[in-house]
């Protein structure tokens, strides 16, 4: 059985507020291209369809336009949809019975009996070729908790590999798709290790049941097991921390056989840079941006260090610096000198000093450490502080 995995579109994603259809629809001409080549038995989309759980009517309309586009391409392939943690599993669902009248299945969760899962409407055959486990997300707190103990996952995940079985009585190749977070995974990408509040779980929850696993959550593409279980990562970069190429797998799958697996890169309409590569003062950086050619169509994050003050409206000059170029300022990095912010840490303050603290000398502690605001800034909050303390204090009197 071949398959192509791909996962984690994020459809409607704005990068600091900059609209990126055009972005996602290069992806999806790409997309079309692959499938076209490779002529795969099964196309995989392991959650995170849309970015939020409530897409504007304009990014559901191009997702199937798009889904409805691959089908004809390939009217014999089957396409099999999940839901992620991004996603409405009830919105989702809602069109469940629609999508499976043009042979598309896309599902939003997984049905319950009362405490028991029904993953009946799950397996899905792929012509004569296999099957497929098509699990969206599930948050672990809903799974069966084995009453011997252990972790939920392990045994949500057996009920899966049992439900699989019993129908795959041919033995043919079996498919996971499932949407979490795997330990030791490389989460470079991610905002931080929360990972949207999914807990973590571990690889051997996936048992011999499935010959490979296609897993969808993690942006970075990687994989585990020799290759049996694999992330595909984001095709489009959400952010500029996703320093790593993009792409879509196809792999092909034989029972009891090492799965043979590629990635196709997916290039990006446009690329997010850090600008310029070595962090350099604020008004060097700003000389740099305004010299930018104006046809270099890409986002920015500014790379800037602390050899300037760096002033109140950077942003705003910065937007201004581009104005009348294709590229997009979205941010900055701003590299700090370790030994300097270490000499400059504030001692700590006993019980006695915080309390004979005014609320303005507090707050300027505070706001001196953080990484942003330089003098000026600080003496303009503090400013804005005692004029609300001022207010307070007349309205009290009253």
């Amino acid at each position: 059985m071949k398959i192509i995995h791909t996962s984690d579109w994020h459809l409607g994603h704005t990068l600091y507020n900059h609209d990126r259809i055009d972005e996602f629809r290069h992806f999806f001409d790409q997309l079309e291209t692959i499938v076209a080549d490779e002529t795969p038995d099964a196309l995989l989309v392991s959650g995170d369809i849309f970015d939020v759980s409530s897409p504007s009517s304009t990014v559901a309309k191009m997702m199937k336009e798009e889904l409805l586009a691959i089908r004809a391409l390939s009217p014999s392939m089957t396409i099999i949809v999940t839901a992620g943690n991004h996603d409405s599993a009830s919105r989702i669902d809602v069109d469940r019975q629609l999508w499976r009248v043009g042979g598309i299945h896309v599902l939003g969760g997984v049905s319950r009996n009362g405490r028991d899962y029904d993953f009946s409407e799950n397996i899905i055959r792929v012509g004569d070729k296999g099957y497929v486990a098509a699990i969206p997300f599930v948050n672990s707190i809903y799974m069966p908790r084995p009453e011997e103990g252990g972790k939920p996952e392990r045994r949500f995940f057996w009920e899966v590999a049992k439900a699989l079985e019993w129908k795959n009585t041919d033995g043919l190749p079996a498919v996971l798709m499932a949407h979490l977070a795997v330990e030791n995974s490389d989460l470079r990408g991610h905002a931080d290790s929360m990972i949207g509040g999914i807990d973590w779980v571990s690889s051997e929850c996936f048992g011999p049941a499935f010959d490979y696993v296609a897993l969808g959550h993690i942006h970075k593409p990687q994989t585990f097991d020799g290759g049996r279980i694999a992330y595909s990562g984001t095709p489009v970069a959400i952010s500029f921390d996703e320093d790593f190429p993009h792409s879509v797998n196809v792999v092909t799958i034989a029972k009891d056989q090492p799965v043979e697996a590629r990635t196709v890169e997916i290039t990006q309409l446009r690329p997010l840079r850090l600008f310029p590569e070595e962090a350099v003062g604020y008004k060097e950086a700003l000389r740099k941006l305004k010299k930018l050619d104006k046809d270099d169509d890409c986002y920015i994050r500014l790379h800037i260090d602390r050899t300037d003050p760096i002033p109140a409206d950077c942003s705003e000059e910065c937007v201004k610096a581009v104005k009348e170029k294709k590229a997009r300022f979205c941010t900055f990095k701003i590299e700090e000198d370790k030994q300097k912010r270490d000499a400059e840490k504030l001692p700590e303050m006993t019980v006695s000093e915080f309390t004979e603290a005014s609320p303005t000398e507090i707050a300027k502690r505070y706001l001196s450490s953080l990484a942003d605001i330089n003098d000026e800034t600080l003496e303009k909050y503090a400013a804005m502080i005692d004029e609300i303390r001022n207010d307070i204090a007349v309205e009290n009197q009253i």
